[in-house]
């Protein structure tokens, strides 16, 4: 007979993506872990919301939530803004977290297909390299899960 720990049981309810139902404001992407030996299950959260003034707000008020029991771990692994249009039917995700870094917003647009299954969903992942001496800002886009041409632009220019 199989058995299912408390803290599987608890992630296994906690649902993967909960973010404000409009407008534009910063997201956290955080990792639960168990914290019973012998487990190690753990899943990836996306929460947004637009009163936080900062991307740790969402992560400290989140983590002490899950981890008040004393079954569950947080881990804060990136954040970065959304842009939610509910009547476009439309999220994008983009940017970083000065605190934690950029999350993988290919993991968080996944995350929010679950959610918002009949949305059009965009990640703009940025990234500097040195090439010929010069700045060049590489903009790769996930658009619903799938990844488009790669677009090189100079330092100041746009990524189209």
């Amino acid at each position: 007979m199989c058995t299912q720990t408390k803290a599987a049981a608890l992630m296994a309810n906690i649902p993967q993506a909960d973010i404000d139902p409009s407008g534009v404001f910063k997201y956290v992407l955080i990792r639960v872990h168990s914290r019973e030996e012998g487990d190690d299950s753990e899943v990836d959260l996306v929460r947004g919301y637009g009163w936080a003034e900062y991307h740790a707000d969402i992560y400290e008020k989140v983590a002490e939530e899950l981890e008040r029991d004393g079954h569950l771990d947080c881990e804060c692994i990136g954040g970065g803004r959304i842009k939610h249009d509910p009547q476009a039917k439309k999220i994008h995700v983009y940017g970083y977290s000065m605190g934690f870094g950029r999350a993988n917003h290919a993991v968080t647009t996944e995350k929010l297909k679950v959610r918002y299954p009949d949305y059009e969903l965009l990640a703009l992942q940025l990234s500097r390299v040195k090439l010929l001496g010069g700045n060049v800002t590489l903009c790769k886009t996930v658009q619903t899960g799938v990844m488009s041409k790669a677009v090189a632009t100079m330092e100041r220019g746009l990524c189209v």
